[in-house]
């Protein structure tokens, strides 16, 4: 397998990236899988690069083997414009047809797919799949792609069953997470991929034969033996040997009386759930909700927020998990480090939101309703601005991003499933990492949440025992205690600590000693605890936090748990039944009032008159304007802050910005009317020229002439074609730009214009240089393509710079070596905000002969 594959009419390459040996061993597998049998998983840990790996497999079947597909891709639609992006960039060769929109655009896609069905790939959703599954049966597929395939781990969901019907040559299922819960899961998978050899009826067979593999080595060594053709998984601590460590702390927290006060409350709410707990389930589980959400903040129920709604030190105050994060955020934004903060609920990121407003963080937001568009624009966003958070929801933040900015993850709340949340860490612990990471979580301690915590540590056994790396831990005991434990013994556990006083247990930790040395917004890898340390339980009393790598810490509720339980059960029913002779009765025979929030809650189930709604909402929107009135002004006073610190520094070096102003800044409203007329009257004045020759040179009358020429924001100058030319005819370009990179003057959609005259001019009208600043340059020095939002913020600027000079604008055929790069969307931008408008605009091709290069020295230096 090599990164150019030919077949018969083209070259077809693998582009922008070099394979990694164990990814080129990878897609060999891959290779020989799909000439061997019908299917297989890739289960490569999160983060090791099984998109390209599956793109090099297309390149190779229609490079070597002349299949043309079709290839069929299914994922989250989360990622669907990360698949479309990176086959953009590593195979241009390879047509991609996203088949993705409404009902009406989809239609259209069909007539024109039916009409010419030449194309190498379909890159489509689950959701949509399902829809117009009846049309995407109708093509012979070479190879279905599932990406994030623990979306089959039921043999009986509508998709396992669906995309069974379809016909295929060769699937490939895509997973960080093979088996997340159970063997049935990873059986529902292999049934998948291989329908004869591991067929429905025998799912029970399989379970039963190997579910005791820690105790019977020889059931494990077949077990491998029998997985081994189907599934590849390797991990980063044996093939990304480069990648920085990952180091996991959990903190623990206190609890604010005000959170204890409700977490006693909601256990008494429902006591006869406890009395039959096969019969109450849902009211149990229901608890244990409210219970998860009372640890996360208090406001989380209704009417607990005190009015008028406005953001302040209490809503910092009023929840132990926020009153730690609250000082973590301050440590961490102190020294540098960037961070991804994950939650399960989204109401829990609309407060984190409103927290990090008050004080001030920037940040982004991804969740389940952010749109396609708009996620990949947030994640654009952090990844190229000096952004310090990203907040995210932990199921629709957890997969297909690449969020390696940050380097550090703190979890907020914790999932059941320990699987999403080492999807989510992997958004920054991945390749292109090039620091380590420091992944945090916040726990209870004596709540829910530890226990919670601690059997979904126990479940990444499974995994560990079953795939990983291939490898089997045959000496590890099984944690049946906690699988086996009753959700009713779950929700009293930590009650005798967590109860035994009504006051606050906040405490203030000492977070450098807790998270380790921290140095330039690094970690500092040394620094970190040890093994030893990582696996030790806390002593009692001496600190709330303690390190995990994979040690199953699984316990049950204590005796005095289970005793403090029944005193609140005890004094709950004196409660009631004083309540009772007292006359009152109650609404419901299971439920209980909730103590001391009696007048909250009769308070809140009042219904209120019209007047009373009118006056309520007309409260609250003005609490709403008034805060935002004032996050807003708190954001102007820390533009200009950071603007005049700037402005001193340029003045202490002497520097002056060469960068033009906004459109904004010059009113034009008859500017549109003049333009127009002016496209009446001649349209051959605001049409664009095209012609040959070099742009450096400017066929040019007596009016001043603007060159345009793109560069990215690193300051650092090209070499070679327009560059060299540039440099050649000035030797400003490259001064100015390295200058500007120098003193952070080079921002997307800038324009930097100066003279060019320096070492040759013409007699009449002066040359001058625009430098748009309309690329992308990261720390891994990766560059982005010409971004068209930038282009056309800085042609608004050029239109204002040369209407002022009436001058012409000369550019280069912008993009032109660039694959996929949207030339007529360019063409059109030039037009609108330059030709139409009565800017006279060139375009220049570049003659490639000898002759035409001669031709050119030879006029350049006569004009010279």
């Amino acid at each position: 397998m090599t990164e150019c594959l030919k077949n018969s009419n083209r070259e077809v390459h693998l582009q922008w990236i070099r394979l990694r040996p164990y990814q080129l061993q990878g897609v060999n597998w891959l290779a020989q899988c799909f000439h061997c049998q019908n299917g297989c998983i890739l289960g490569d840990e999160m983060g090791l690069g099984k998109t390209c790996q599956t793109i090099a497999l297309f390149i190779y079947l229609a490079g070597r083997l002349n299949d043309e597909g079709p290839f069929l891709i299914l994922c989250p639609l989360s990622v669907l414009s990360n698949w479309k992006e990176e086959m953009e960039r590593f195979a241009p060769g390879l047509s991609c047809v996203t088949y993705a929109g409404d009902k009406d655009k989809r239609a259209c896609l069909q007539q024109d797919l039916k009409q010419e069905s030449r194309f190498h790939v379909l890159l489509t959703t689950y959701e949509i799949c399902l829809k117009d599954a009846s049309f995407l049966k109708s093509f012979p597929w070479s190879v279905l792609v599932v990406d994030e395939a623990h979306r089959l781990k039921n043999q009986s969901s509508l998709l396992h069953k669906t995309l069974s019907e379809f016909s295929v040559v060769f699937s490939l299922l895509l997973t960080g997470t093979p088996i997340q819960n159970s063997l049935q899961e990873l059986y529902s998978l292999l049934s998948f991929v291989e329908p004869d050899l591991f067929s429905r009826e025998q799912v029970e067979d399989f379970v039963q034969r190997y579910q005791d593999i820690e105790k019977e080595s020889e059931s494990a060594s077949e077990l491998y033996k029998l997985l081994q053709p189907f599934l590849l998984r390797r991990v980063k601590a044996e093939v990304a040997t480069e990648l920085p460590r990952k180091t996991e702390v959990v903190i623990y927290h206190g609890m604010s009386a005000l959170q204890k006060k409700y977490y006693k409350a909601i256990l008494m709410k429902d006591l006869d759930a406890f009395e039959n707990e096969m019969a109450k389930k849902v009211k149990l589980q229901n608890v244990l909700s409210q219970l998860r959400k009372c640890v996360d903040h208090p406001y989380l129920f209704d009417g607990v927020e005190p009015e008028p709604f406005e953001v302040g030190d209490h809503l910092i105050e009023a929840s132990g998990k926020l009153h730690l994060l609250d000082k973590l955020l301050a440590f961490l934004y102190s020294t540098g480090h960037r961070v991804l903060l994950f939650s399960q609920m989204t109401q829990m990121l609309d407060i984190l939101q409103d927290y990090l407003d008050y004080r001030g963080y920037s940040y982004e937001r991804v969740d389940g309703s952010v749109r396609g568009e708009e996620r990949h624009l947030a994640i654009k966003n952090f990844g190229q601005q000096p952004i310090f958070t990203f907040l995210l929801s932990t199921r629709a933040g957890g997969v297909g991003m690449n969020l390696t900015a940050a380097d550090t993850v703190i979890f907020f709340d914790s999932d059941f499933n320990p699987q999403n949340d080492l999807q989510a860490a992997a958004r920054a612990h991945r390749i292109g990492q090039n620091k380590s990471v420091k992944v945090i979580r916040l726990i209870g301690r004596d709540t829910v949440e530890e226990i919670v915590y601690r059997k979904a540590a126990s479940k990444l056994q499974l995994t560990n025992m079953i795939i990983e790396g291939g490898h089997f831990t045959l000496g590890a005991q099984k944690t049946t205690a906690d699988a086996d434990l009753q959700l009713s013994e779950i929700l009293k556990f930590g009650l005798d600590k967590l109860l035994s006083s009504e006051g606050s247990t906040m405490h203030e930790l000492d977070l450098e000693s807790i998270l380790g040395e921290t140095e330039d917004g690094h970690w500092v890898s040394d620094a970190m605890p040890t093994a030893e340390e990582e696996s030790r339980e806390p002593e009692e009393g001496k600190n709330h936090m303690y390190l995990f790598e994979g040690k199953d810490y699984s316990k049950e509720p204590s005796k005095e748990d289970r005793e403090s339980f029944e005193q609140l059960v005890n004094l709950q029913k004196t409660l009631l039944e004083k309540t009772s002779q007292e006359g009152r009765l109650l609404r419901n025979k299971g439920s209980v009032p909730i103590p001391g929030l009696v007048e909250g809650s009769t308070k809140r189930k009042r219904i209120l008159s019209p007047e009373e709604l009118e006056d309520r909402r007309k409260r609250r929107e003005e609490a709403a304007a008034k805060r935002k009135r004032l996050l807003e002004e708190k954001r102007k006073k820390k533009e200009e802050a950071e603007h005049k610190k700037k402005m001193a520094w340029w003045e202490s070096n002497n520097y002056q910005s060469f960068c033009l102003p906004s459109e904004e800044s010059e009113p034009e409203d008859g500017e549109d009317e003049s333009s127009a007329q002016l496209e009446y009257e001649d349209p051959d004045s605001t049409s664009i020229r095209y012609v040959s020759g070099d742009v450096t040179h400017p066929q040019a009358g007596a009016e001043d002439a603007v060159i345009v020429h793109c560069v990215d924001d690193s300051g650092r100058w090209g070499r070679g074609g327009l560059f060299t030319a540039l440099e050649t005819r000035s030797a400003e370009p490259r001064k100015r730009y390295e200058l500007a990179g120098k003193m952070k003057d080079l921002s997307l959609g800038g324009v930097l214009l100066f003279p060019i005259d320096d070492k040759e001019s013409r007699n009449e009208g002066q040359d001058l240089l625009a430098l748009i600043v309309a690329q992308h340059r990261d720390r891994a020095n990766v560059l982005s393509g010409i971004k068209m939002a930038a282009l056309e913020e800085a042609l608004k600027k050029i239109f204002l710079a040369a209407k002022k000079r009436k001058a012409s604008v000369h550019l280069p055929r912008i993009g032109h070596a660039t694959k996929g790069f949207n030339w007529y969307g360019t063409e059109r931008l030039i037009r609108k905000h330059l030709a139409s408008r009565g800017i006279p605009t060139y375009i220049y091709y570049f003659p490639r002969s000898k002759a035409a290069i001669l031709h050119l020295q030879a006029s350049s230096s006569s004009s010279g």
